[in-house]
C-alpha cells in the first residue's frame, strides 16, 4: 500500500524530461535577457528591502535549468550535457554577478538592508531547503502531466538573490557579503543538482553509456567528499545561530526576568559586542539601580559559564508616570496629525469635486450652444447626468441629452411661408432624420464631454 502511495515511476515521462531540461540549459537569446532582468530586479529588491520585487526576480530567473542539467547529466552519464550545463551555469552566474555589481556600484542607496543581511550566513536549514526544493522541481518536470510546482521551487530555493548579494559585496568591498552570498548560491546549486541525481536514479532513467561498478563507486565517493566539504560551513553557521539564541534565552532568564521582578521597567535590552567582552545593555526607567545589583548580575553570569558577558545599565532620567505621559502625548499628537491629514484630504476631495462639477457645467453649456449651431433644427436642448444602477456593484454615470425639435410644417404652409419671406426659412426637421441626428449628436458629445455613456432622448 505504501509503495502505491509513494510510487511515481508510472507517471514519469523520461524522454520528455531529458528533452525539456536539455532544451532550457543554454543561456542565450531570451534566456539571456531574462537573466539580466532577473539580476537587476533582485538587486533593486535587495537594495530597497522589497520582498515582492525579490520574489518577482526569483520567478523569472533561468538559473534553475543548468543546475537541473548538471544533476541529470551525472545521473544518466551524459558527458556532453554535463559539460554544457556547467559551462552555461558558469556563464549565468558570471552574468548575474556582473549585473548586480554594476547596479550596486551606481545606486544612491547601497546600505545593507535586512534582505541582504539574511543571505550572508547560510545554515544547514538552507541546505535542506535546496535539497527538498530540487526534489520537488525534478519530480514536477518528470511527470507526464506537467504541474505548476516550478514557480514555488524557484521562490523556495532563491537562486538569484544570493548571487546578487555576492555582487553587492564586490561592489562595496564587503567580502563577508560576497563569500556569504556566493556560498548560499553554491549550496543551492549543489543540492538541487544532488536531488536531481537522486530522483533520476530512483526513476531508473537509462544511462547513455555503460558505467562499470568500480567507476560508479569512485564517482559516488567523490560526490560524498564534495558534499561534506560544502555542508560543513553551513553546519558551523547553524551552530553559531543556535548558540546565540540559546545564550540570549539564558541571559533573559538570569538577568532580565529578575530585574523586572524588582519593580524596574525595561524599555529595551540588547547584546553589544566589544573587543574582548560583550555588554548586555539594559535601558530602564524608575528608581536608581544600585551598582551592587550590577555586580551581582555579573557574578551570576560568570557562575553560569557566560564569562565574556557583562551587564551595563543605562538609567533614563524619567519616571514611569512621565514615560506614560510621553507615550500618551506622542499617541495623541499622532492622532491629531492623522485627523488633520484626513480633514485636509477631505477638503481637497471636496474642492476637486466642486471643480469637476463646474467643469462639467461649463462643458455642458458649451455643448448645448454647439448643438444649436450644428443642428438648426433643434428648438431646445438640455444636458444633464443621471446614475444608472442596473448593476448595483458598478453604478454608471450616464450623460442624458433631452432635445426638443422644431415642429414639422405641412408642405403647403411651408411653401406659403417661403413666398411671404424675402429669404428662405431655416430647415425643419423631418421625422426620418431624427435617428441619424441622434447618432451624430451621441458621437459628438462622447468626444466633447469625454464620456462613453451618452443617451439622447428626442421630442418632436
Amino acid at each position: 500500500m505504501l509503495d502505491n502511495i509513494l510510487n511515481i515511476q508510472h507517471q514519469t515521462d523520461e524522454a520528455g524530461t531529458i528533452r525539456e531540461i536539455n532544451d532550457k540549459v543554454p543561456v542565450r537569446g531570451n534566456n539571456t535577457w531574462m537573466l539580466i532582468c532577473s539580476a537587476m530586479l533582485a538587486s533593486i529588491g535587495l537594495d530597497t528591502g522589497s520582498g515582492a520585487v525579490i520574489i518577482g526576480a526569483m520567478l523569472i530567473s533561468p538559473l534553475m535549468s543548468p543546475i537541473l542539467g548538471v544533476g541529470l547529466a551525472v545521473g544518466i552519464n551524459d558527458r556532453e550535457m554535463l559539460i554544457d550545463s556547467i559551462k552555461n551555469l558558469a556563464v549565468a552566474a558570471a552574468a548575474g554577478l556582473l549585473v548586480s555589481t554594476f547596479y550596486f556600484s551606481i545606486t544612491p542607496l547601497g546600505e545593507p538592508t535586512n534582505e541582504l543581511l539574511a543571505r550572508t550566513t547560510p545554515t544547514l536549514l538552507d541546505v535542506m531547503v535546496a535539497f527538498f526544493g530540487g526534489v520537488a522541481g525534478i519530480i514536477s518536470i518528470s511527470r507526464s502531466d506537467k504541474s505548476n510546482a516550478i514557480p514555488g521551487v524557484a521562490i523556495a530555493t532563491a537562486l538569484m538573490p544570493p548571487l546578487c548579494t555576492a555582487g553587492y559585496g564586490l561592489a562595496v568591498g564587503r567580502y563577508d557579503f560576497f563569500l556569504g552570498g556566493f556560498y548560499l548560491f553554491f549550496i543551492n546549486a549543489v543540492f538541487i543538482s544532488l536531488s536531481t541525481y537522486v530522483i533520476v536514479k530512483y526513476l531508473h532513467f537509462h544511462t547513455k553509456a555503460y558505467v562499470d561498478q568500480a567507476k560508479q563507486k569512485r564517482v559516488a565517493k567523490a560526490m560524498v567528499v564534495v558534499l561534506v566539504i560544502v555542508v560543513l560551513p553551513s553546519v558551523y553557521f547553524l551552530y553559531n545561530i543556535y548558540h546565540d539564541v540559546k545564550t540570549k534565552k539564558q541571559i533573559e532568564q538570569l538577568v532580565i526576568t529578575d530585574f523586572t521582578q524588582r519593580n524596574n521597567e525595561i524599555i529595551k535590552w540588547e547584546v553589544q559586542p566589544g573587543d574582548s567582552l560583550q555588554y548586555i545593555k539594559i535601558y530602564s526607567i524608575g528608581k536608581q539601580v544600585d551598582e551592587g545589583l550590577v555586580q551581582h548580575y555579573n557574578k551570576v553570569l560568570v557562575d553560569n559559564d557566560l564569562l565574556n558577558f557583562r551587564v551595563k545599565m543605562v538609567q533614563l532620567d524619567v519616571s514611569p508616570e512621565e514615560m506614560e505621559q510621553i507615550a500618551y502625548d506622542i499617541t495623541n499628537n499622532l492622532t491629531q496629525d492623522l485627523l488633520k491629514t484626513l480633514e485636509l484630504q477631505k477638503m481637497q476631495e471636496q474642492h476637486a469635486d466642486s471643480l469637476r462639477r463646474r467643469q462639467r457645467l461649463s462643458l455642458n453649456s458649451n455643448a448645448t450652444q454647439d448643438l444649436k449651431t450644428l443642428f438648426p433644427e433643434i428648438q431646445k436642448v438640455q444636458v444633464g447626468e443621471m446614475i444608472n444602477t442596473a448593476n448595483p456593484a458598478r453604478p454608471d454615470t450616464v450623460t442624458l441629452v433631452m432635445i426638443d425639435w422644431k415642429e414639422q410644417q405641412p408642405a403647403k404652409e411651408e411653401a406659403a411661408s417661403a413666398k411671404n419671406k424675402k429669404r428662405p426659412s431655416k430647415p425643419k426637421i423631418q421625422a426620418q432624420q431624427v435617428k441619424e441626428y441622434e447618432n451624430r449628436i451621441r458621437s459628438y458629445l462622447s468626444y466633447k464631454l469625454q464620456r462613453d455613456s451618452v443617451q439622447v432622448i428626442s421630442s418632436y
